[in-house]
């Protein structure tokens, strides 16, 4: 069967004005093409949809039910044509995010709901996942944009500082440290860590690990988390003692106490990554990016440059 769009198109206007001058007129064909390609519908379903006198034309029950669907088909394509058009233009669609512990408790948060007062038909999905896996899924396409710690570069990829921050002690609130008013890392060499698990948390972990390794030992690892409220709830539960960035949240949590290191600390970034060439192929990304750079430099981190290469 090779019933095509025009074939519906015809049959439709002719259904609704039930009158094939006024229907030709509206298509701007000539009547007699348009009796044709209704025939030849007719021929290609074999029924009858119209029943044709001299002075009436009237949908036959077949007919009926033909146009019923045939107009649906039509509302459809319309429909797609113009959410396509909305999509080009960057007012409709989707964009997905990936990001980490931090980033849900950065600015994150205020971004997606900037960007959705601001774009209500475009819809943010967000994806839970660690740094490596998230590059990955940028450069392949299952997400637009990453929310990720540094290291992170890729030469296809261009970023934001989304978040820099530095490390601080986090210890139970009976802690026998808990007391000073700083600590120095090298106190904690002897005490059990809780940290994120290594699966999800291998960029920071690093981080943490080459910390200690510079100050002369290695952390004993006694518990692993998925999520930064596990492990502050496996500090408060006196499981052990933890190296996290400061975030706000870490001073209203019950059980804990958070303390400067000593030390000279490094530098944690937290970056937003997308694909380079993407951008400004789909304009709903580029108007994220719009709005995360505004965030990010009303908060007061500028832009990163895009890597060399």
């Amino acid at each position: 069967m090779q019933v095509k769009l025009r074939h519906l198109r015809a049959f439709c206007a002719v259904a609704e004005e039930l009158n094939f001058r006024r229907a030709s007129e509206r298509l701007g064909i000539a009547q007699p093409a348009l009796s044709r390609t209704i025939q030849h519908l007719e021929e290609l379903c074999g029924v009858l949809l119209l029943e044709r006198t001299t002075r009436v034309i009237c949908l036959t029950e077949p007919g009926k039910a033909f146009f019923s669907r045939a107009k649906a088909i039509l509302t459809e394509l319309d429909d797609a044509v113009r959410i396509a058009q909305r999509v080009q233009k960057g007012i409709a669609g989707e964009i997905r995010v990936g990001f980490n512990d931090f980033a849900i408790s950065g600015l994150l948060p205020e971004m997606v709901r900037n960007f959705r007062a601001l774009n209500p038909d475009i819809d943010v999905g967000l994806v839970d996942s660690n740094s490596p896996e998230m590059i990955d899924m940028v450069l392949d396409g299952r997400i637009e944009v990453a929310f990720h710690n540094a290291p992170g570069e890729h030469e296809d990829l261009d970023s934001i500082v989304a978040r820099s921050e530095q490390l601080v002690c986090v210890l139970p609130a009976s802690h026998r440290l808990a007391r000073q008013k700083t600590i120095a890392v090298a106190e904690l060499a002897d005490e059990p860590f809780v940290i994120g698990r290594w699966e999800n948390w291998s960029v920071f972990y690093r981080i943490v690990r080459d910390f200690c390794r510079r100050h002369g030992f290695e952390p004993r690892i006694f518990q692993e988390a998925e999520h930064s409220d596990g492990i502050m709830g496996f500090v408060a539960a006196e499981m052990g003692v933890t190296l996290y960035v400061d975030t706000e949240v870490l001073h209203v949590l019950r059980g804990i106490v958070v303390r400067p290191l000593r030390e000279e600390l490094p530098k944690i970034d937290s970056l937003a990554s997308w694909r380079r060439d993407r951008r400004f192929k789909m304009p709903a990304l580029d108007r994220f990016i719009s709005v995360a750079t505004e965030v990010v430099e009303r908060n007061g981190v500028m832009f990163r440059s895009p890597p060399s290469g």
